[in-house]
């Protein structure tokens, strides 16, 4: 007579305590080896794993729209996803309102990605068009700031060998370089004397020795006029890349118009396939539904 413990071949038997056991090994191993798991490494690989999430549903034979918009199919089955744990569709007909509902989405997505484009385009195009018109305008002004830039430097370099003010003669000839500078100037000295007016200013003033003391605001004008052209050179090529941008906020007016007329169209549709959504729900549910909003307006 054979051991009870034993299987017909003579091997002994695993108790429902073993079998489980090994169960537990075998599933941890399984996640042990699919962590070393990378996923598709080459671009067909990579092209095929991003459709998996199109298995099923009214648009999952339109899988190649995705790849011809470059959009990424995931994305997409995401937002249907998550349409679906909000809505809870039950029925074939629920499902397609919610798969209706999910591809006016994402359309309306798109509809900002076109206007964004249309936009990016306008902008390149003319912003070179602008600086192109504008560039001997900046060539003539660059050229102003420049030579007021040498002379302001020669006049540093006689303040820093010792003299206390900017030679009358250089100072007429940055003034005859650009007519308007002489106002700057004025205003650069009123802004220079605050300052060293001003009592920490005034105290440091102070320690200086008398030379550097009766040199200090000729060379602060010097320097405070060099820092505003430079700023004021940059600041001309920025405005005109500004102004070109801004012109190009929002789309033209063809665009415009094809971008309103679209969008339109899509909300609509979503809110009917919303509003079928809810219809269909609230009668399975046996709640009293009410005619569509379209029946008492054609009433």
């Amino acid at each position: 007579m054979k051991d009870s413990g034993q299987g017909a071949d003579g091997a002994q038997a695993l108790k429902p305590n073993q079998l489980a056991t090994v169960s537990k090994r075998k599933l941890q191993a399984n996640r042990e080896n699919a962590k070393k798991s990378t996923g598709p490494k080459t671009p067909r690989g990579k092209a095929y794993s991003r459709r998996n999430a199109l298995k099923h549903g009214l648009f999952a034979m339109h899988i190649m729209d995705f790849d011809v918009l470059d959009e990424d199919p995931q994305q997409y089955e995401e937002l249907l996803q998550g349409l679906r744990e909000q809505y809870r569709p039950i029925g074939q007909a629920e499902e397609l309102e919610v798969e209706r509902a999910a591809l006016c989405w994402w359309r309306l997505k798109r509809v900002w990605r076109y206007e964004n484009v249309v936009n990016r385009v306008a902008r390149r195009d003319f912003t070179w068009t602008e600086l192109d018109r504008q560039d001997e305008w900046l060539k003539e002004q660059d050229k102003e700031a420049n030579e007021l830039i040498v002379l302001l430097q020669s006049a540093k370099k006689e303040i820093e060998e010792g003299a206390c003010e900017i030679p009358q003669e250089l100072k007429q000839k940055m003034f005859a370089a650009s007519p308007g500078f002489e106002a700057v100037w004025s205003g650069i000295e009123r802004v220079t004397q605050k300052e060293l007016n001003e009592p920490e200013t005034a105290k440091f003033v102070r320690r200086l020795s008398a030379p550097d003391r009766s040199s200090l605001p000729a060379l602060q004008n010097v320097i405070r006029a060099v820092g505003l052209l430079e700023w004021l050179r940059k600041s001309r090529h920025h405005s005109i890349v500004e102004i070109a941008v801004g012109q190009n906020a929002i789309p033209n007016c063809e665009a415009l118009d094809r971008i309103l007329r679209y969008e339109t169209t899509i909300e609509r549709n979503l809110s009917r396939a919303l509003d079928r959504l809810e219809r269909l729900q609230r009668r399975r549910r046996g709640e009293l539904v009410p005619p569509p909003l379209s029946v008492h307006l054609t009433r």
